[in-house]
């Protein structure tokens, strides 16, 4: 058990605080909450109900564009109702600090997975593991014959740990050296600014 598992008495707890903390402006029906946070239904309910009895979340709804059902028609739009949180919570900013000061996930754990899905050669990580939000991706992962139901799962796992949906893409080794040999705007915008690498099979890049 984690810091903030010990601290607060809840995996589930600290999983839906980061939800609705790094997602600050959505609502999110129950469902989506259990979805997201990859927590048993009866649970996460019970936590809803805890934080909206002490103020943290309110009901509320909003507007989602979906997309339209055939080509060139306009997108539809439905109403969603759930969840959002509440931003006049008194102790909202003192409780962000808490939650997302500390490591959802240890690079070292996450190493020991990405290692489970293939031939994994490089991992660089950036974005919301490094709490920076002007990174153009959070995770770049390169490798050969990667199973792609584990890897999914896998970043499924670390989504719902994170609280938010994660930007990554998957290179393969080969189209990988021909970009960074070509200095591609993408390759060059994750290693020219500030990125953790945690693993490197390559040799080619720091």
């Amino acid at each position: 058990m984690g810091l903030l598992e010990k601290l607060f008495g809840s995996h589930a707890r600290v999983k839906i605080l980061k939800l609705f903390y790094l997602n600050p402006d959505q609502v999110f029906p129950a469902p989506e909450v259990v979805g997201r946070t990859n927590t048993n239904a009866a649970i996460a309910r019970r936590e809803l109900r805890m934080l909206q009895d002490i103020g943290f979340i309110v009901t509320g709804s909003q507007m989602e564009e979906l997309p339209p059902d055939e080509e060139g028609k306009k997108p539809r739009k439905r109403k969603v109702t759930g969840f959002l949180l509440n931003k006049l919570f008194p102790l909202i900013s003192e409780l962000r600090d808490l939650v997302l000061t500390v490591e959802p996930v240890s690079k070292q754990e996450l190493a020991k997975r990405l290692r489970r899905v293939g031939r994994v050669k490089l991992v660089a990580l950036s974005g919301i593991f490094l709490k920076r939000g002007d990174s153009r991706i959070d995770m770049l992962i390169v490798g050969d014959n990667l199973k792609k139901g584990q890897l999914d799962r896998m970043l499924k796992l670390v989504e719902s740990e994170v609280g938010k949906e994660l930007s990554y893409a998957i290179l393969e080794t080969n189209d990988f050296k021909y970009r960074l040999g070509m200095n591609d705007k993408f390759i060059r915008d994750v290693f020219d600014y500030p990125h953790e690498i945690i693993i490197d099979k390559t040799g080619m890049v720091r």
